[in-house]
């Protein structure tokens, strides 16, 4: 029973006016931050000409990418 309750303590956090699930957050903040990067690097592929803020950009959007698609399993 008291591990039962420590353990779902562990699991929340609490505020004022609500309680959150921390890997909830967590996944959320995530998957926002790499859909921001996501964006904002394919906007700079269209609209910028140079050739090497080009390759920063797609190693960019590769990296982030890598990281938001789980890798195949066979």
């Amino acid at each position: 029973m008291i591990a039962e309750i420590t353990e779902n303590e562990n699991q929340e956090w609490r505020s004022c006016c609500m309680k959150m699930d921390k890997t909830a957050v967590k996944y959320f903040v995530q998957v926002g931050i790499l859909s921001g990067l996501i964006c904002f690097s394919g906007v700079m592929l269209i609209t910028d000409k140079d050739c090497n803020s080009q390759r920063n950009y797609s190693a960019l959007l590769m990296i982030c990418l890598g990281v938001f698609l789980p890798a195949p399993h066979i």
